[in-house]
């Protein structure tokens, strides 16, 4: 079993559809969460036990992807101190969270003088698409997507042949669609309709065309339209896409699983 739940997909900030970027992969014994975006502990919460909850990854620390860390840490730490999960990074980012202890840790607690050191079992993430790690019985790789900060687009293959790819926030390079070759539910960011050269390929971002193009590429079999800058575009974005790509597409709309 690998189930796919989007708990928030927007870009930057929550809005009043939803957090910002955090899904649920669904395994058969617990739960993974891909990012932890602004709003993900709240929307988790709201559904699902602290216990249940088997490990994070997150594809890079731009704070709508990954700020909430520091509430999942402190939930992890106070009122009680729950058991270590595992939290997996792009390489070379362990710093920036180590950074998160440095601000937010209370030097007069003993359970949360290092939050997140104390919450969380950190591995780095080579974004070499052959390293294989594995989180509640669930292998994946990382790949080197195209952004300003290391990001690492993901894919997670079960036990029985399902696999699931996020593209993580990346302009179009050959990596991504190697991540998402033949996936059978492909999560890819189309954070515009349109947009510049600078935004695209210099900052790294797709246009939800561009989504449709990569998905049709990689072959997949289910694109899934994330990270827009404004819900507002969503049915646009989702008719945009379908121009590049034949299979099924459908949009990240919180609450929806797939």
């Amino acid at each position: 079993m690998l189930e796919l739940e989007i708990l928030g997909s927007n870009a930057t900030a929550p809005t009043k559809e939803g957090p910002a970027s955090c899904y649920l992969l669904h395994t058969e014994t617990g739960l993974v969460l891909v990012d932890a975006g602004p709003g993900s502990l709240l929307a988790y919460c709201s559904r699902y036990g602290l216990d249940q909850l088997r490990g994070i990854v997150v594809t890079h620390m731009h704070a709508d992807h990954s700020l909430d860390l520091m509430a999942w840490a402190y939930r992890w730490t106070f009122p009680e101190v729950l058991p270590r999960v595992p939290l997996f990074l792009p390489e070379g980012e362990a710093h920036r969270v180590a950074a998160f202890d440095a601000v937010f840790g209370i030097p007069t607690l003993p359970t949360m003088n290092q939050p997140i050191t104390q919450s969380f079992g950190i591995t780095a993430m080579p974004r070499d698409g052959r390293t294989v790690h594995k989180v509640d019985g669930v292998a994946f790789r990382s790949f080197a997507a195209h952004h300003s900060v290391p990001s690492a687009a993901l894919r997670f293959e079960a036990p029985d042949g399902r696999t699931v790819a996020f593209s993580s926030d990346t302009g179009h390079c050959a990596p991504v669609a190697e991540a998402a070759r033949e996936a059978d539910l492909f999560v890819c960011e189309a954070t515009y309709l349109e947009a510049d050269e600078q935004a695209l390929h210099g900052h790294g971002h797709l246009t939800a065309r561009m989504a449709g193009e990569l998905a049709a590429e990689a072959d997949a079999r289910h694109l899934v339209l994330t990270h827009f800058a404004s819900p507002a575009d969503w049915d646009e974005g989702r008719r945009h896409a379908r121009e590049a790509f034949g299979g099924r597409v459908s949009v990240a709309v919180p609450g929806s699983r797939f």
